[in-house]
């Protein structure tokens, strides 16, 4: 595992990959959305589309984690800024848990390599190469398919009706 994760080539092929998955989303989602008056789904995987997409652009040898998490952060705040303005769904909920995720996980790389100066290789390691390309990789998928998959939706409803029935309890 220590292999795959140190290894240039193949984080450039998942990044590639991924760029690629969240490109032919966003090109699903509009080519899907003609007919219909919801374009909640298409200005989502726009956003996620040119925040993944820009990586084209960065020299990839000299970017550091906490780069990463800045990208990540802004894309997540944008991404909740255009919940003001369309109708929440599944999609919307697991680009806001996934970018999360994947947030937490840059910034953890950050203090770990840069603040902390870990360079030998420990299970937190695979904790974040594991958790970036489940939560990218899920993140595409419910982009395309729009299932609640790991039902977080029907999670967050549980809760909250569970939360509206002790207030009023």
């Amino acid at each position: 595992m220590i292999d795959i994760v140190l290894n240039a080539n193949i984080t450039f092929y998942i990044g590639a990959f991924v760029q690629w998955g969240f490109l032919m989303a966003f090109l699903y989602s509009l080519v899907s959305s003609i007919n219909n008056a919801d374009k909640s789904k298409v200005w989502l995987t726009s956003i996620m589309a040119l925040s993944y997409s820009s990586g084209l652009f960065i020299d990839m040898d000299s970017i550091t984690y906490f780069d990463f998490f800045l990208f990540d952060a802004a894309t997540l705040v944008s991404i909740v800024l255009c919940g003001f303005f369309i109708k929440t769904s599944t999609l919307y909920i697991y680009l806001i848990v996934g970018l999360s995720i994947n947030t937490s996980l840059f910034f953890a790389m950050y203090i770990d390599n840069d603040i902390m100066h870990h360079y030998e290789y420990w299970w937190f390691w695979n904790v974040y190469f594991i958790g970036v390309n489940f939560s990218d990789l899920l993140m595409i998928v419910v982009s395309l398919l729009n299932k609640d998959i790991l039902g977080l939706v029907k999670l967050g409803n549980y809760i909250t009706t569970k939360l509206k029935r002790c207030r009023y309890a």
